[in-house]
């Protein structure tokens, strides 16, 4: 289900006010009464009408030259755990996102996270 527009948000929040009922508003929008709850529940506690987040779930993209200096950042230091090259983005390019989310465009350039199998043979384990 989608977000609420900043319209919706404002309509539900002058419904309560005017003593509707949250299934009535749920209904009246054709949304889930805990979405409609919770819009409600944001403006009493936090006196917000907007969404938490300015982009709303979308997830963030990067230019085609931001992939390329990525692909040269693990290519150049392939042992990074993706919390270290969030970091690295973030510092970087000034892009704040999760390490999922570089894991994502990692996989996306091609790379995988298997690391190579550089090591000696284990000579007490089975390998």
């Amino acid at each position: 289900m989608e977000a609420f527009t900043h319209r919706e948000r404002r309509k539900i929040i002058s419904l309560y006010q005017a003593g509707w009922d949250t299934e009535d508003i749920a209904q009246q929008f054709n949304a889930s009464v805990s979405g409609v709850r919770r819009v409600w529940q944001q403006f009493r506690e936090e006196d917000r009408d907007a969404p938490a987040f300015d982009n709303c779930g979308r997830k963030p993209t990067l230019t085609d030259q931001q992939k390329e200096q990525l692909r040269q950042i693990v290519q150049e230091r392939p042992d990074l755990f993706m919390r270290e090259l969030a970091e690295e983005v973030e510092k970087r390019f000034g892009i704040t996102a999760c390490r999922q989310t570089v894991g994502r465009w990692a996989r996306e350039l091609g790379f995988t996270r298997k690391k190579s199998r550089c090591m000696p043979r284990s000579k007490s384990v089975r390998t």
